[in-house]
């Protein structure tokens, strides 16, 4: 007969003290008191920053499309597909996002903030 070992049966590992529930920070809400107004939701960019931002995204690419054909060491690999790139990213996107600042900036109408010195109105 074959000599059976048994294996050592080890205890069950205490479980950790469960910490109470806290909430997480992206899904805590405040509380929205009933005299507040609420804000209708607005599309944050028009069809011209959309245009301007898609204008940019080509240069990008255009830039990455001369830098991959063009060979390794040479001019436009070197010199104007890095300009590309560096018009693309960093001038005309963030034109796109900031086209018509001012604009939207006149046309938000302010909302008046609730008195908190405690005076009943």
């Amino acid at each position: 007969m074959a000599n059976q070992t048994a294996t050592p049966v080890r205890p069950a590992r205490p479980t950790p003290r469960q910490t109470p529930s806290r909430p997480t920070p992206g899904r805590a809400r405040a509380k929205q008191s009933d005299n507040t107004p609420v804000r209708p939701f607005q599309m944050p960019f028009d069809a011209k920053n959309l245009r301007i931002i898609g204008l940019g995204i080509a240069v990008i690419v255009l830039g990455y499309v001369v830098m991959y054909v063009s060979p390794t060491m040479s001019d436009m690999a070197l010199t104007v597909s890095p300009i590309l790139l560096l018009l693309g990213y960093c001038v005309i996107v963030p034109m796109g996002i900031m086209a018509g600042m001012r604009r939207k900036k006149s046309m938000v109408p302010e909302i008046s903030e609730p008195t908190t010195n405690g005076a009943a109105s």
